[in-house]
């Protein structure tokens, strides 16, 4: 111990904080460490008292103070190699014995980068990692590094107030750290070597142009990146954001493929990595105590317990779909948010004309049931019930309320991430409930329209047949069925929406199928490929709502999961069947109103969980950060409480 002893021989680190600091338990173990530091040992040895002194910063024991307890230990770690020279030569010799025979390439060039390994080769990769005994690879810098960052905790510490410790911690071991800026350099090249690779696919560089055609592969900035010397990196880092924000622009018209979202992934972060690596490369320039070391400690830091992660690995993975998806989707939602009084009026006409076609379709669905056809051919028969209804609802230009809800949902976060500033959120809320009363016209108007059609259909029946469209035992049935308190109608009800959600998924992805495969191009007539260009997202989402609404249940009843649809305008329909069927007084006052509060809770479910999943993967797929997805819903409702009409009827105009 006399060897860690400040040259005065008082047998303690000088300095009154660290006097104090060294009665405390982590003082004691620093002491122990910084003692087992010994240049002349083994390589492994110097790995083994790097990984303790790296725990020790991270997991340590706890020191009391204002500080996060890594963050003080860290403090108390940089004094004393500041104070007491002898220690501060042995941890250099055991640093620079570490750095010059471990190579770092892959810690700064890979790990927290998006690579090319599909999902099931990374997840059984993953799998084998957790339950198998994993080689030691004692010359690989992120096989240290992992030992010592285990989990994301490891990390929370490392913020503003850790920047002049980690800038000490670097400065006081001079030279020591040369090794490291060669692995810097090299991976710098390996990074721009395969962003340029990525870049240079003809299907990103069609997307770069105005005209649809190819770039030449030497206009591309992410070629010249892997020519450019340091000091030209950052303008040219510049350029290829743009040029990637280009493509992204291009996405709308040309459509977007799995290989060009993933090149878009790994180029935005390709570029900010090589950002991050950048101040490290001159050995010349000196580093200000600022967050470049931390920004480059928290980014391997991160990439390492990522890829351990299952969650992280799923949530990467849905991430680049839903934004395949997401980034046509947002068009078609945008046509159903009525701003003034005449647009919502021209929404209200619109949903009565859904609702009329919607009473046709459940009159075909009845007939259908009335077949007992075998499950597989009567979902089968019900699919095109319902996808011939929803395609004629779509060419005849009328709404579905709860159809829309996913594409609306889709929309909005486009604008959020159009939007800048600090404000954002708030400024989004008008659009929210131009939204909200868009999705309440078209209910009402589907549910007022499908109700009157229905009585009307009922009344011509018993006029012409001498009976009522239900028997009473049906009629009865469909009641009770809609009542919330004593049948499934919440679960289906939210199932639905489910349903609604993935039909919205289908009708993005077949619009970019569509456009990227240039049918329209392909299409010699020109008004027919104006009407694919045009249907294509509205077609495709009737078609699959459709197969979904009639075949779903009786392939789930197959695997012994009972399930049934409950749309709101197609259980009004039916409600307004059995009440004229039944008579109201033979159906019951109380039945009849928890019939009709099941359904406004179908209503509430149908729209309430498709917008919500459609908002959360969109806003997943554009990267909308974290505390503004949780803060959207608080400020919505602050918003509601003040101006709760709004959400139902537009304000009235100003003359």
């Amino acid at each position: 111990m006399e060897e860690l002893a400040d040259s005065s021989g008082d047998g303690v680190l000088p300095g009154a904080d660290i006097t104090t600091s060294l009665e405390s338990k982590a003082s004691q173990r620093l002491r122990q460490l910084l003692a087992e530091c010994d240049p002349t040992a083994d390589f492994e040895e110097h790995l083994a008292v790097l990984e303790k002194l790296g725990r020790f910063v991270v997991d340590g024991p706890h020191i009391p103070g204002p500080d996060h307890p890594s963050l003080s230990r860290l403090r108390v770690l940089v004094e004393a190699l500041e104070k007491v020279p002898s220690a501060r030569t042995r941890f250099c010799g055991v640093v620079r014995s570490v750095l010059e025979n471990t190579r770092a390439v892959k810690l700064f060039g890979e790990v927290g980068l998006p690579n090319h390994r599909g999902l099931w080769s990374e997840m059984t990769d993953r799998i084998a990692k957790r339950f198998l005994p994993e080689a030691p690879m004692p010359h690989e810098m992120w096989w240290l590094v992992n030992k010592i960052i285990r989990t994301n905790s490891d990390l929370e510490w490392l913020d503003e107030k850790a920047d002049p410790y980690l800038h000490r911690l670097v400065a006081v071991t001079g030279d020591a750290w040369e090794p490291v800026r060669r692995s810097v350099i090299d991976a710098i090249t390996m990074i721009t070597t395969r962003i340029a690779a990525l870049g240079m696919n003809e299907a990103f560089r069609t997307r770069a142009s105005a005209n649809g055609v190819a770039t030449s592969i030497r206009d591309s900035p992410l070629y010249h990146l892997t020519r450019a010397r340091p000091e030209e990196m950052p303008a040219l880092i510049a350029s290829s954001r743009r040029y990637v924000e280009q493509v992204k622009a291009a996405l709308e018209a040309r459509g977007v493929s799995v290989e060009v979202v993933y090149a878009l992934d790994s180029i935005e972060h390709g570029l900010t990595r090589i950002e991050i690596l950048l101040p490290f490369v001159d050995g010349e320039d000196v580093l200000e105590p600022t967050y470049e070391i931390r920004a480059l400690v928290t980014a391997f830091g991160r990439g390492l317990v990522a890829n351990r992660s299952f969650r992280r690995l799923m949530s990467d993975n849905l991430r680049l779909l839903a934004r395949k998806v997401i980034e046509r989707a947002g068009r078609t939602g945008e046509i159903v948010v009525a701003s003034s009084r005449a647009e919502y009026v021209k929404t209200l006409k619109s949903a009565a004309g859904g609702g009329v076609v919607m009473a046709g379709t459940l009159l075909f669905r009845w007939f259908v049931k009335w077949w007992h056809l075998a499950p597989f051919f009567d979902g089968l028969l019900s699919s095109a019930v319902f996808a011939v209804s929803f395609v004629a609802l779509q060419l005849l230009g009328f709404t579905l309320a709860t159809k829309q809800s996913s594409m609306t949902a889709a929309a909005l976060a486009g604008s959020i991430r159009d939007t800048a500033g600090p404000q954002r959120l708030t400024e989004l809320v008008p659009l929210i409930t131009r939204m909200a009363r868009s999705q309440f016209a078209a209910a009402a108007g589907n549910v007022t329209a499908v109700v009157v059609t229905v009585t009307a259909i009922d009344f011509l029946c018993k006029t012409v047949m001498g009976h009522p469209f239900l028997d009473p035992t049906e009629a009865e049935t469909v009641v009770r069925s809609l009542d919330p308190t004593s049948s499934w109608t919440i679960l289906y009800a939210a199932i639905t929406g489910v349903i609604l959600w993935l039909s919205s998924l289908f009708a993005g992805w077949f619009e970019n199928w569509v456009v990227y495969r240039r049918l329209p191009e392909a299409i010699e007539n020109p008004k027919h490929a104006r009407f694919l260009e045009r249907e294509a997202a509205g077609l495709g989402g009737s078609v699959a709502l459709g197969v979904l609404f009639g075949m779903l249940p009786p392939l789930l009843k197959f695997t012994g999961i009972t399930i049934e649809v409950r749309h709101v305008t197609l259980s009004s329909g039916s409600l307004a069947f059995a009440i004229s069927s039944l008579g109201l007084s033979h159906a019951g006052m109380h039945a009849f109103i928890w019939a009709a509060v099941g359904i406004f809770v179908i209503g509430l479910l149908n729209f309430g969980v498709s917008f919500a999943l459609a908002l959360v993967v969109a806003m997943r797929a554009r990267d909308v950060p974290r505390e503004e997805r949780r803060a959207l819903p608080l400020v919505v409702f602050k918003y509601f409480t003040k101006h709760p009409v709004e959400f139902f009827v537009p304000p009235k105009e100003p003359t």
